[in-house]
């Protein structure tokens, strides 16, 4: 294995951090709900889609080798060519802070090993597979198995941002080595306990609506499919929109939620998006509950039907991961199947995977 430039270790940095700076520190929100659909970019479709962060990530690496062949790893210079803005805002704040304290120019978090690119890991690395769990909005997250030099497999996950006309990584985590939540919670955690303040993207004062005032009036109950109205009013109780929208044909003594509102960003672009229960169907031994999904486009100030979103069924927003997540009973009443979803420009939705729990 080549030498590493700017080695440093965590504990080295932990005891030289005693007069480092106290600003409040920014940290990443990551427990707000979410889910993807129209979030607005300029990038081109052909950076859209799996083949192409599979791409970046083998360049990123070759780039690695590359490195190395030549006798020198440096991470520092990879992580500029190829890690995303965020990241690189927290690790320049980190270094910087301690240079400040300490006078010491070694960079964060980097040593002779090489972590964040190599997996702990002998060069040169042959990646031998690169799976793409999931792509929403300008996100991705994906699964890197590597052969080292030794022969020894290894494996990383990669968090990546669409930034600029490519894909760039925000996180490194292999649990064994970096702990629950990979090299940007180390960094992250750091710089809230010493007070790091760094650089994040936020929406605009005005981009996120908290909650919507929306009021729903149900009609037609006794026909085949009800019928809703939605009155979406603005802070000073003016109408900005009327939502309509009918059942899939429920029988009457299953649409007691019927009506019901459910307010969350679903297509993870930093606006409040309106569901609204369709009611609730007998399927078997249970009964399943499906919504109508209305996404917020803040460019036309108004909502629109997210057609497939209704056929997901029992969904929840799975804030972490950033996918829809439905649900429903097998058949020995206690394991559920899971599926995935992230929703897609047309009003449709993409399957990303499915499991079994209870």
């Amino acid at each position: 294995m080549k030498k590493v430039l700017f080695p440093i270790a965590i504990v080295a940095i932990v005891a030289t951090m005693v007069s480092c700076g106290t600003q409040t520190a920014k940290g990443s929100d990551t427990d707000s709900i979410a889910i993807a659909d129209s979030v607005v970019t300029t990038a081109p479709a052909e950076l859209w889609t799996e083949e192409a962060v599979e791409t970046q990530i083998r360049k990123m690496y070759e780039r690695l080798n590359d490195m190395d062949k030549n006798g020198v790893i440096n991470i520092v210079t990879l992580e500029d060519e190829f890690c995303s803005s965020y990241y690189l805002n927290l690790r320049n704040a980190i270094h910087k802070s301690i240079k400040d304290a300490t006078g010491d120019d070694r960079m964060f978090f980097g040593d002779e090993e090489g972590y964040r690119f190599l997996a702990g890991m002998p060069t040169p690395l042959e990646i031998e597979k690169v799976k793409v769990d999931l792509m929403t909005g300008d996100m991705a997250q994906a699964q890197v198995r590597f052969k080292g030099a030794d022969e020894e497999n290894g494996f990383m996950r990669l968090e990546l941002d669409l930034e600029n006309g490519a894909w760039r990584v925000k996180n490194f985590d292999q649990p064994e080595a970096f702990g629950p939540g990979g090299i940007l919670k180390i960094m992250e955690d750091f710089a809230h306990e010493h007070g790091i303040s760094y650089e994040e993207k936020e929406p605009a004062e005005d981009a996120m609506a908290k909650e919507w005032d929306v009021s729903v009036r149900t009609t037609d109950l006794e026909e085949k499919l009800p019928r809703y109205e939605a009155l979406i009013r603005d802070a000073n109780g003016k109408v900005i929109q009327v939502l309509e929208g009918n059942t899939v044909d429920y029988p009457q003594d299953m649409l007691k939620p019927f009506g019901n509102v459910w307010q969350a960003d679903v297509d993870f672009d930093g606006h409040t998006d309106i569901m609204i229960c369709l009611g609730m169907m007998p399927a078997s031994d249970q009964t399943i509950t499906y919504y109508d999904a209305w996404l917020y486009n803040p460019n036309a100030g108004e909502f629109f039907h997210h057609e497939g979103f209704r056929d997901i069924s029992n969904p929840e927003v799975d804030a972490t991961n950033k996918y829809i997540k439905g649900h429903y009973l097998l058949r020995d009443g206690e394991t559920k199947q899971y599926i995935a979803f992230t929703l897609q420009r047309d009003g449709t939705q993409k399957k990303l995977k499915e499991w079994q729990g209870k």
